[in-house]
């Protein structure tokens, strides 16, 4: 990942839920530890100003950090096909509780859900419960490629990679130490 990349925050937009759990790049420093843009006020800033969720985005920074906690874990487990942990399911679940939702049907026939009640942190809450155990659960991926590990929900069935990008930078990994070896012979 380059500078620019990092303060661009291209992988933001993609909805609240994954925006708050993408503010954690899993090895993307040079010394290959992970870059919290929560713990930097400059990208904490530039995520404020591109996060998709306005009213999340506004939230004191202590209360996106203890939200962000539950969110990447129930994420984690759902996309290693893991059950979600009792503690991150139990904060979830309290939290999604008093963000209940009206269904009704539209002029021309379309179900529609509207939020009735309950803050952000509430909203994302209830959204991480639908999207690690409702229709989309077995879309959900994080990405391996070097230096990421973001959150993602693939557009198609053989969808490795959040982006093109990484997909180039996991293949040019897996191709170097091959080159390595060949002209060493």
């Amino acid at each position: 990942m380059t500078i620019r990349d990092l303060y661009d925050l291209p992988w933001i937009g993609d909805g609240a839920v994954l925006d708050l759990a993408n503010t954690v790049l899993v090895g993307a420093a040079q010394d290959r530890t992970d870059i919290d843009v929560l713990a930097d006020p400059a990208l904490t800033a530039r995520w404020r100003a591109r996060a998709a969720d306005r009213r999340l985005s506004a939230l004191p920074l202590a209360d996106l950090v203890e939200l962000r906690a539950p969110v990447r874990a129930a994420l984690d487990a759902a996309a290693g096909k893991r059950a979600v942990p009792d503690g991150a399911r139990s904060a979830l679940n309290e939290l999604a509780a008093t963000a209940p939702v009206v269904l009704r049907v539209t002029a021309d026939g379309r179900l529609e859900q509207q939020d009735h009640g309950g803050g952000p942190a509430e909203a994302v809450a209830r959204e991480t419960l639908v999207l690690v155990a409702g229709p989309d659960h077995a879309r959900l991926r994080r990405c391996p490629a070097p230096s990421c590990g973001m959150f993602f929900v693939a557009r198609r069935r053989d969808q490795a990679w959040c982006t093109v990008g990484c997909g180039n930078r996991a293949r040019s990994t897996r191709r170097r130490p091959r080159e390595a070896t060949d002209g060493a012979e």
